[in-house]
């Protein structure tokens, strides 16, 4: 499975770094740890990603590894949040009814009105299923830029992202977006920090109903798989293992992924109940927090 790889770490907005290495697809399950506002991802399912023309991609991989979940939990009803790679119409074209997608839109998306204008009887030929193309999301963002009032406006809500409630300014508006969910209707939300800490974000949910502010406070448990990847490369150290065989390859970064999901819920449930996480607990300085795998490894050593 050795390729070259896009590195998400060392690219920029302006140059695309690669990276020697394997490519793995992982599923986690983002969880609100009990008793508090943090969430942590519980990685459940992981894919290698093969270089090379024919191989599945990622997002269809994401979908398998989807099926799979959805047959192990035939009574749950899912969100799964994904990035710009994941927005594909082989994971969305058929996505099941009992999942809500919460992802991101291409800046330059071709998106249109969801309402197909009226046809005159006298009109022959094939009905319309859509309405006019709508500026994309980019585009909109600019129109709103120069419009203080009427629709397409920036409004202004609350929403906790990445461990604080913030105020952010969102336009929502319902859409198509042939290329990726056929003629689904979608929610699209973008997003605007007044503070300019973060860049604008162009998300959208196959939830029609849902709230701005929830598609923002959704999207951004995405970073938890982010902070399990950092995890397994700096506490569990699973680069540093060479391998000589295939079935090393493909069992170990799963296994590492695992252990991460089983340490984590002996924590929740009784390690962090245990003598020896309190006394840990006293110890904590100021920048410490008990909820990095590190402290529980500790703990369960």
């Amino acid at each position: 499975g050795l390729g070259w790889f896009r590195d998400a770490v060392a690219s920029t907005a302006k140059r695309v770094a690669t990276a020697s290495g394997n490519h793995w697809v992982v599923l986690g399950l983002a969880i609100r740890i009990p008793g508090t506002h943090k969430i942590y991802c519980l990685p459940i399912h992981a894919k290698l990603h093969l270089p090379g023309k024919g191989r599945p991609s990622e997002a269809a991989l994401a979908k398998q590894m989807l099926d799979d979940v959805l047959a192990w939990f035939p009574g749950r009803t899912l969100v799964f949040l994904g990035d710009g790679a994941y927005s594909a119409q082989n994971l969305l074209g058929a996505l099941d009814p009992r999942v809500t997608y919460v992802g991101v839109m291409r800046g330059d998306a071709a998106i249109y009105d969801p309402r197909p204008p009226k046809q005159p009887k006298s009109k022959r030929g094939r009905k319309p299923h859509k309405g006019p193309r709508l500026p994309s999301p980019r585009e909109a963002v600019k129109q709103a830029d120069r419009r203080p009032r009427g629709p397409g406006v920036w409004q202004t809500v609350k929403a906790r992202a990445y461990g604080v409630t913030r105020k952010l300014q969102v336009i929502s508006f319902q859409t198509v977006w042939p290329r990726v969910l056929g003629l689904r209707p979608i929610l699209a939300v973008l997003v605007r920090d007044p503070r300019r800490k973060f860049k604008d974000a162009y998300l959208f949910t196959t939830d029609l109903t849902a709230r701005p502010g929830w598609v923002i406070e959704a999207f951004s448990r995405r970073w938890s798989i982010e902070v399990a990847f950092k995890a397994s490369k700096q506490v569990m150290g699973i680069q540093s293992p060479q391998h000589w065989c295939q079935q090393s390859i493909e069992k170990l970064s799963p296994w590492v992924w695992l252990m991460q999901s089983v340490i984590s819920l002996w924590y929740f449930t009784a390690g962090c109940k245990s003598p020896q996480a309190r006394t840990a607990r006293r110890r904590m300085g100021p920048w410490d927090t008990e909820w990095s795998l590190r402290h529980m490894l500790r703990v369960l050593h």
